[in-house]
């Protein structure tokens, strides 16, 4: 054997398993995608928490809840002028705030979640930004309440599931670590839930891999200028307690990092309290109700004049309006 020899061996080794192991974290994302991926080692350049705060921005687009549906979404996108027909980003510098409720109802959750991943990091690289928010959907979900999830979005997180298994196991004939391709012991989910829901309890409890990889760093509430987004509507007593700490507290409990959090615990048991009650930015209606009697535009006013940077507007999703955008 020449002198270095083996070192060099060595070195191509580790080089050859680091190639294969962005290979199959490639090839994983791309079929969880249904589509076009980011690449793994461009993951973690979105996965930063906004600030509450953004300065005016010269093009503001909102998009409200999408529920799983792949089809609308990019149908929402491309018609804003935001993504070509490919689905992919020529918003250039524009900003986007989409308000939440990316999950339930439909039967492409994970696909969705994964389109939104990318078209952040495209519009990002282009000048622009895209932000998702957290919807009331969203803390359901992630406090194991799948009440509003269809039989076809169980599938949807069985098909998940199975495909990070293939991944898992791709890496492991390489004595690789998992890394993005992790699959949870099923064996770990709660015994009251059904064996059909326990891939979706292991994906979206706290401190999951589609907790922590696309909800985590996601908003509650954001202000781009003059207009503030929510879910549902931030009230006086939202800003009293502190936006910034409601969105970290949020981000805090996701990632599974909330005081008290253990595996073996019920998610919602560590979920902020504040986050669930009728009251809260992802629940209230009082700014968005159908009957304009009901919508407490005082209370509005009162919100915006609070808040810590001046703001004229607040932009919402959670009600439908059967008649198209609304304004109070």
């Amino acid at each position: 054997m020449a002198p270095h020899e083996g070192k060099v061996e060595g070195a191509a080794c580790k080089t050859l398993l680091s190639v294969w192991s962005a290979y199959v974290d490639s090839f994983i994302n791309t079929c969880q995608a249904k589509g076009p991926a980011i690449s793994p080692c461009r993951e973690q350049a979105v996965k930063r928490n906004a600030q509450t705060y953004i300065p005016p921005v010269k093009r503001l687009i909102a998009i409200g809840d999408l529920h799983g549906d792949m089809e609308k979404t990019k149908a929402a996108f491309n018609l804003a002028g935001l993504t070509d027909q490919q689905g992919r980003w020529i918003g250039g510098d524009t900003t986007v705030v989409q308000v939440g409720d990316q999950l339930d109802r439909g039967e492409d959750e994970v696909a969705v979640l994964y389109f939104l991943e990318r078209l952040a990091n495209e519009a990002k690289r282009a000048g622009g930004a895209l932000y998702s928010l957290n919807g009331n959907h969203e803390t359901m979900n992630v406090s194991a309440r799948f009440r509003y999830a269809t039989h076809e979005g169980a599938e949807d997180f069985r098909r998940w599931y199975l495909l990070q298994l293939v991944g898992q196991n791709m890496k492991r004939k390489c004595g690789q670590a998992a890394g993005g391709c992790a699959a949870p012991l099923l064996a770990t989910c709660p015994e009251a839930l059904g064996k059909s829901w326990h891939p979706r309890y292991l994906a979206l409890t706290p401190g999951g891999p589609i907790a922590t990889r696309f909800l985590a760093h996601q908003n509650l509430v954001l202000q781009v200028g003059s207009t503030v987004f929510a879910h549902g509507g931030v009230r006086r007593e939202h800003i009293d307690y502190g936006l910034d700490r409601m969105n970290a507290e949020t981000a805090a409990w996701m990632r599974g990092e909330a005081p008290g959090w253990a595996p073996e615990r019920m998610p919602w048991e560590t979920m902020p309290p504040w986050l669930n009650q009728s009251s809260s930015v992802v629940w209230t209606r009082d700014f968005s109700n159908r009957k304009a009697r009901r919508v407490r535009c005082e209370d509005l006013m009162e919100a915006l004049g609070a808040m810590p940077h001046p703001a004229q507007r607040m932009v919402m999703g959670h009600t439908i309006q059967a008649e198209g955008i609304n304004s109070a």
